[in-house]
């Protein structure tokens, strides 16, 4: 079958790892988990390349341009030869992929500015026949997690941040063919096995999805416990604990939310 890099995008506590190992289960697929090599080349092009004591001014521009003519099939090596991975379709999961200032970093939930911009263009730009899938979850969900975890203070801000994420991602997508990207929420990633792989199988040309479909079964009946991202199926059905009203924090999310189809009541 066709061979080209998959990868899974969406703001941190959306399922993206679990989505991961779902997709690992099918023989023709092998992702890894935040390899994070994209980060590290957005960081060698935009910063480490302008830097007047790393590199000359006689060649910068032309060694910055080589590199971006260059650098995908020096990470297809990598994958390839390096971490052995022989499936036809490969890649990486990675949230911060996505994330709007993966450079200029955050304080909190606080944006750094300016924004740095996500990696998605760059892993557009040197892997030009790369497919994305998103997986989105609804911002109370993830609001009330990212509280949970300590990584934001408060239900406000993780709907922010869940906010810009989603917003860096679809807006990429718009700019991308139709046949490149997916979305996938995570709830019928859940609630509806078959469903979902079949999208997914047709999606990525697979001849049989079963294997997607018999793993996300099996979920139903035993869980897959994971240490640090979304634990269980049962983390889909938690509540956000909060004083402010549902239909409050999803005024925060805005356009984003009623475009995934998180609408207020």
């Amino acid at each position: 079958m066709e061979s080209f890099p998959l990868f899974i995008v969406g703001s941190p506590r959306s399922g993206t790892t679990f989505l991961c190992s779902v997709l690992n289960a099918h023989p023709l697929i092998q992702l890894t988990n935040e390899g994070r090599v994209f980060t590290l080349l957005k960081d060698f092009l935009e910063v480490g390349c302008k830097r007047p004591d790393l590199l000359g001014e006689s060649c910068r521009d032309r060694f910055t341009a080589f590199s971006r003519r260059t650098l995908g099939p020096w990470v297809e090596r990598f994958y390839r030869e390096e971490l052995q991975l022989g499936a036809p379709i490969w890649g990486d999961k990675h949230p911060s992929y996505a994330d709007p200032t993966v450079l200029s970093g955050r304080i909190g939930s606080i944006e750094r500015l300016p924004r740095s911009g996500s990696c998605l263009h760059l892993i557009r730009e040197l892997l030009p026949r790369a497919r994305f899938i998103h997986i989105h979850r609804d911002p109370r969900h993830v609001a009330n997690s990212l509280l949970h975890k300590r990584w934001t203070g408060s239900i406000e801000d993780g709907i922010r941040v869940w906010g810009q994420y989603v917003g860096e991602i679809n807006a990429f997508f718009e700019e991308m063919p139709a046949e490149t990207t997916l979305t996938v929420s995570y709830r019928t990633v859940i609630e509806a096995p078959h469903a979902t792989a079949t999208r997914i199988g047709h999606f990525l040309g697979l001849a049989d999805a079963s294997p997607i479909s018999d793993f996300l079964i099996s979920q139903r009946v035993a869980p897959t416990p994971f240490s640090d991202p979304v634990t269980d199926i049962g983390d889909l059905y938690l509540i956000a604990d909060t004083a402010a009203s549902d239909d409050g924090l999803l005024a925060l999310a805005e356009t984003e939310a009623r475009r995934l189809g998180y609408a207020a009541a």
